[in-house]
């Protein structure tokens, strides 16, 4: 007779305690449970939500503006204006750090790219990036993809020799292209490096001169040769093919730059290679200011980058030349600008009656701006001048003060350029 299986009797387990890491031999049951509690949770957010957030956060600041130029100290007291900033500026850290997003996802296209680029030119390319999890704000993610991509084919077909080329100058058959980014105070600092033949100015200045770009006996320096590749429609390539030649590169990679709020570097030593530095703000919303007075003009100067301020003594600013002055200061002079003759709106007050605020920049280390008197410190909203009139350089964009007037805010790696003293005109002209 056969015999009859017994019963199988299903116990009743809940979800949670079958997959709990408590049920695991020799696991600890408080470790157990905080597993069981940390489960991340998301919300998907439309970007436009964020921005609207964002810009009431921009109203609150200018509101505090308002009211901080109205009322008495006693009466921002009595009020609790202080906590009221103080909470503003909370709201503003969190729904900025809503934006920040890893700069790996603009990165992330390159090795693609670089793929493509090394099977239509035959050339060995390995990268090397730095800085991915560098946060910045997703507006500028979203526009320095094509920055990125300029630059990248940029340096394969112009930078990067081919592997003959590369063993004859005793170099690797493969060359590298370092992609890095950092941060540094309020602005976030792109590179893209080759270790290829570097910038053939003699060809460049050809070339320019041939395009009516620079005159035959124009008299420019390394530099000013290097940044004639960006001029629109320059190109050395002999041929148009699919990565240049069409002259619509390194051009776009400045006017995008620019349109951010930020600045475009290039570095090339011959045979050794090529660096283009894109400086960018973290965010296009809300930043730190010192208002400044240039004659009967407010500027707004941002506080990231001032070191120190100093009231001159008699003396303590000199003249090298007659467009030229530096500052003597413990030891060491450093380049003094008067920013309100930059900007034709200059007051001809002598050093003595005016404030130098030393300033840290990326393209020339610390330098004087001498301005007429500070007002005072504030957080100010940024207004692109772009989306209203059209990029000036030496101007980082506009604001709204308390009273309701407008301040520009000052671009200080510009400013400190070179090639910066030119912006009076476009600054007047903006005025007309």
């Amino acid at each position: 007779m056969p015999v009859e299986p017994a019963p199988v009797v299903a116990a009743a387990v809940s979800p949670a305690a079958a997959v709990s890491p408590a049920a695991a031999p020799g696991k600890p049951k408080a470790e157990a449970r905080q597993a069981s509690v940390e489960v991340a949770q998301s919300i998907r957010v439309d970007l436009s939500k964020l921005d609207q957030l964002l810009n009431l956060v921009g109203e609150l600041v200018i509101r505090g503006s308002i009211l901080s130029d109205r009322l008495s100290p006693a009466d921002q007291e009595r009020v609790e204006l202080p906590e009221l900033s103080r909470l503003t500026r909370q709201i503003q850290d969190n729904v900025m750090s809503l934006r920040a997003q890893p700069i790996k996802q603009a990165f992330s296209r390159v090795p693609r790219m670089l793929r493509d680029l090394s099977a239509e030119t035959g050339k060995k390319v390995v990268l090397e990036t730095i800085g991915e999890m560098t946060e910045v704000d997703k507006g500028v993610i979203e526009k320095i993809g094509d920055p990125l991509t300029h630059m990248i084919r940029n340096a394969v077909d112009h930078g990067i020799e081919s592997a003959e080329e590369r063993l004859a100058a005793g170099k690797p058959a493969e060359g590298t292209i370092h992609l890095s980014a950092e941060q540094k105070g309020a602005r976030i600092i792109v590179r893209v490096r080759d270790d290829g033949r570097g910038i053939n100015r003699e060809r460049v200045r050809a070339k320019a001169i041939e395009r009516g770009i620079i005159a035959a006996d124009a008299q420019i320096s390394d530099e000013e040769i290097d940044g004639l590749i960006c001029a629109p429609g320059f190109s050395t390539a002999e041929t148009i093919s699919n990565i240049s030649g069409r002259g619509v590169g390194m051009d776009v990679v400045r006017s995008n730059v620019e349109a951010l709020g930020g600045r475009l570097e290039i570095h090339s030593v011959p045979g050794e290679g090529t660096t283009f530095s894109m400086g960018l703000p973290l965010t296009l919303a809300i930043l730190d200011g010192m208002i400044v007075r240039l004659s009967d003009q407010r500027f707004v100067l941002p506080l990231a980058n001032v070191v120190e301020t100093v009231q001159p003594e008699p003396g303590q600013v000199q003249a090298t030349s007659p467009t030229s002055e530096v500052i003597e200061l413990r030891g060491q002079y450093l380049p003094v600008r008067r920013v309100g003759e930059m900007f034709g709106v200059g007051s001809n007050r002598p050093p003595e009656e005016s404030l130098v605020i030393i300033v840290e920049s990326e393209t020339a280390g610390n330098v004087g701006l001498m301005v007429d008197t500070i007002d005072n410190r504030r957080e100010v909203v940024i207004k692109s001048l772009e989306d209203n009139l059209h990029p000036i350089r030496g101007l980082g964009g506009a604001t709204i003060l308390g009273d309701g007037s407008i301040a520009l805010i000052l671009d200080i790696d510009a400013l400190v350029a070179p090639t910066g003293g030119s912006s009076k005109y476009a600054l007047k002209g903006m005025a007309a």
